[in-house]
């Protein structure tokens, strides 16, 4: 051990396998000549022993593991719960594996919430809805769910509504909810504008081209009647072109959709309106304004074709050939001729 003085007092602890420090010869004879000049006057009564400890010719070897600073070993007592915190985490990760999926799955947290929800007071208890005549009531809660969603906290109106307003009948559909447990449906249905019959059923089409739903044979439907393939997509042009000519429309019976391009229509007393593609306007104003067209609507039925631009051929029903055709008296009449 080596005490050097100064004005505080350090000790200092060489390492176990460190050398005996051995002064130097040259340099500890410098250093005596130093400490006689320091013995002079002109060290104002400083003390020399401070000046030699000082330059102490002994150089202490401090061990690497002595230069930590104090704050480490601090610090080393909070690391050491490490271990036991890491061993609690995985305790707890084992113990939540532990658990089978079974017993987890058997819990139903939903069922949970809704039962509070219910016993909160915001649970679905009643449903009133009114507007509608044709559309079935089961088609109207199975559009609510209600089954699944029994309160307002699950409950989607937005989807609820798209889902109604599905429904064929339903044009349009409101809800509204009224607390604590009530919602109110109110539905605006839509309406039939023509009979399409397909096969040995009628069907209501309104005025979209949407298929209703069958004709109950108990309501008598006023309603004009289409039958053929597309006829229910495409009626409702012919019939708007067809109410232009109040004397053709009081006639009418019904119209038939051929190969899905033109129409045919039947009058009451059985005549037939051959019509062009696309022509149903020019048609019927081309038999509204030829006299021997026009009365061909309440005489013997008559084939009466403006298929032609600018020409009506007429014929007797039961002339299908040509030659059946012109023995019965067919003609031809041109629109040119007829005007003045």
């Amino acid at each position: 051990m080596q005490q050097v003085e100064s004005k505080q007092r350090f000790w200092w602890r060489a390492a176990h396998d460190a050398p005996t420090p051995e002064p130097d010869a040259a340099r500890w004879t410098e250093q005596t000549s130093r400490t006689a000049e320091a013995r002079s006057p002109a060290t104002r009564g400083r003390s020399a022993t401070n000046r030699t400890a000082k330059r102490s010719p002994l150089d202490l070897q401090i061990p690497r593991g002595e230069r930590r600073f104090r704050g480490s070993r601090r610090n080393q007592r909070w690391m050491k719960p490490a271990p036991i915190a890491a061993a609690a985490v995985v305790a707890v990760c084992a113990g939540a594996f532990a658990l089978s999926f079974d017993k987890l799955a058997a819990i139903d947290f939903a069922a949970k919430a809704n039962d509070v929800m219910i016993a909160a007071g915001f649970g679905i208890d009643q449903v009133n809805v009114s507007g509608q005549h044709y559309a079935s009531d089961s088609d109207v809660f199975d559009a609510l769910d209600l089954p699944n969603v029994k309160t307002f906290a699950a409950f989607n109106s937005d989807a609820a509504l798209k889902r109604i307003e599905r429904i064929a009948w339903v044009d349009t559909a409101q809800i509204t909810r009224v607390y604590p447990g009530t919602l109110d449906v109110v539905i605006r249905e839509r309406t039939p504008a023509f009979m399409w019959q397909r096969g040995e059923t009628n069907f209501l089409v309104d005025a979209t081209g949407r298929t209703l739903g069958p004709a109950a044979r108990a309501n008598n439907w006023n309603l004009p009647r289409v039958v053929g393939e597309g006829a229910d997509t495409e009626a409702i042009l012919m019939l708007s072109a067809l109410r232009q000519y109040p004397q053709i429309e009081r006639q009418y019976a019904y119209g038939e959709r051929i190969a899905e391009r033109r129409w045919r229509i039947v009058l009451k007393n059985g005549t037939a309106l051959e019509l062009g593609a696309d022509r149903e306007i020019e048609g019927f104003q081309e038999v509204a304004t030829a006299r021997e067209a026009s009365a061909a609507l309440k005489g013997a039925p008559m084939v009466v074709d403006v298929r032609t631009p600018g020409r009506i051929a007429i014929r007797p029903l039961a002339g299908n050939s040509a030659r059946t055709a012109s023995n019965a008296g067919a003609r031809t009449i041109s629109l040119a001729s007829e005007r003045p």
